[in-house]
Parts: structure tokens; C-alpha cells; sequence
């Protein structure tokens, strides 16, 4: 659908301009923008302009959203790119970096450059993210950040940060919900204790890799292993411009909340 539609059967060609809607019945998703082309012998797509696409998977609505989108390939071997400026939306999981590369048959979408990703309150950057389904379940499975993988949460109950890093971070997904992150090689931690809503103290810890488990959204135990160097100061003996690692980047204020983000 569109304002104005071009369609050429020969070439089996159609463009469309102004409050274009594309919708993929079967797949049950929809593209929208103000500019698209579709090719159809060689099943692609082409859209820009507030271009944004929505897919519905587990009754939860995905938003994908890019300067330029384009689709290539047939269903089961679907490839999808996102660039200039790309983000993406669903209910407890929203990113953006400079492009995303989605496909169907490998189940995998990768953001690629300067990528951030955002799970309940956690923000997870790193220099690719990579984001694996499952085909069979529909579901998220797994995710991966490469190089420089850094995990910051803002402390519940206080006003600092709970932040670990190392070179990789593996997570994996439960219905959705990440619920275990490993995160390997020269890790290092900040962490602030609390027992019983009580500050107890802010850990520095070193260590070789990290396991935790996540619990609605949030850190509930943080295990380290091999190579230990950990210790625990109060609060008001640990000053405030040691309270943050090396490459320490909050980007809160560009977290995309709603679909409209």
C-alpha cells in the first residue's frame, strides 16, 4: 500500500512512495516507511525513509528500525539489513549501533558498530553483539559480545554502578529473559554488597572468568573463578573517582523505551 504505486509485470517490479505498508502475510510481519521497492523474482525489498519493520514473534512485537532497510532471499534463507543509525525494540530487550544484520537460516543478528544493548536495567556494549535464536522455538537462545565486553547496572538502592568486564561475554536466554552471563579472560568487577538492603561494602575483584545469574533483570549472584584478587572497602573509604573501571561508559539517556524510540 502507498500513496502512489508503480508496478511494472514484466520485470515483476513495484515501488510505492508516501506512508508505504508492505505486509507479509505469512511471516506475519510489516514494513513501513515513505520510499520502498520490491523485486520480486529476486525476493527483495527495499525501504527508506522512517523505514521501520515489525515482526511479531511469541505475541511480542519486534521493531526494527534504519536510514535504509533491506530484505533479500526467500523466508527460510532471509537476510535482513539495517544501516545508518540502526536500533531495534521488543519488550525487556532494545539495542542500537550503526547497522544490523539479521539472518533467518543461521538465526543470528548481528550489531555491528558501536553496538549497545539493553536487557531490564542491564546495558551490555562491547565492539560486535551477536544475538542467536533458536528456529525450531522461535525463541532468543543466546547472545555474545566480542572484544572489550563491559555489563553495567545501576545499583538498586544506591547511586553507583554495578560493572563487570573482560575480553568476551556469553549470555543465555530463558523464555526471553536473559537469566546466566559468563564473562571470560581479565575480568574485573565493582560491585556493591548488600545484606538485607544494608550496604555491607563496594568489592574490587579480579579474576580469570565470571559467572552470574539474573534474576527479573537483575544480578543476583556473581561467582569468580581462578586467579582471585578481591577486596572489600566501605563505602566512605572508597573514594568516588575510583568507583568505575577503565572504558566505564553509561549511555542511559540513549536507551530506547518505547517503539516510538
Amino acid at each position: 500500500e502507498g500513496d502512489s504505486l508503480y508496478y511494472d509485470r514484466i520485470k515483476e517490479f513495484a515501488s510505492a512512495t508516501n506512508n508505504v505498508i508492505i505486509t507479509d502475510s505469512i511471516n506475519k510481519g510489516i514494513v513501513k516507511g515513505h520510499y520502498a521497492e520490491m523485486y520480486k523474482q529476486k525476493d527483495s525489498m527495499f525501504v527508506t525513509k522512517h523505514a521501520v519493520a515489525i515482526n511479531l514473534v511469541e505475541k511480542d512485537s519486534v521493531y526494527i528500525h534504519g536510514k535504509i532497510l533491506m530484505v533479500t532471499g526467500k523466508p527460510e534463507n532471509r537476510i535482513m539489513r539495517a544501516y545508518k543509525n540502526a536500533r531495534f525494540f521488543k519488550k525487556d530487550l532494545s539495542g542500537k549501533c550503526d547497522s544490523i544484520h539479521s539472518s533467518t537460516k543461521m538465526a543470528l543478528t548481528k550489531l555491528i558498530g558501536r553496538p549497545v544493548l539493553w536487557n531490564g536495567e542491564n546495558q551490555m556494549t562491547g565492539d560486535v553483539i551477536h544475538l542467536i535464536g533458536n528456529n525450531n522455538t522461535q525463541k532468543l537462545d543466546s547472545l555474545k559480545v566480542l572484544n572489550n565486553a563491559f555489563l553495567i547496572s545501576k545499583d538498586s538502592l544506591g547511586t553507583g554502578y554495578n560493572q563487570v568486564k573482560g575480553l568476551n561475554l556469553y549470555g543465555k536466554f530463558r523464555d526471553n529473559k536473559l537469566y546466566e552471563v559468563d564473562i571470560i579472560k581479565n575480568t574485573e568487577v565493582i560491585y556493591y554488597a548488600y545484606d538485607k538492603q544494608e550496604l555491607i561494602g563496594i568489592e574490587k575483584k579480579l579474576s580469570s572468568r565470571i559467572n552470574m545469574k539474573i534474576e527479573d533483570n537483575k544480578i543476583r549472584t556473581l561467582t569468580s573463578f581462578k586467579n582471585i584478587e578481591s577486596t572489600t572497602y566501605p563505602e566512605k573509604e572508597y573514594p568516588e573517582n575510583a568507583r568505575k573501571l577503565r572504558g566505564f561508559v553509561w549511555r542511559g539517556e540513549e536507551r530506547i523505551a518505547t517503539k516510538d524510540d
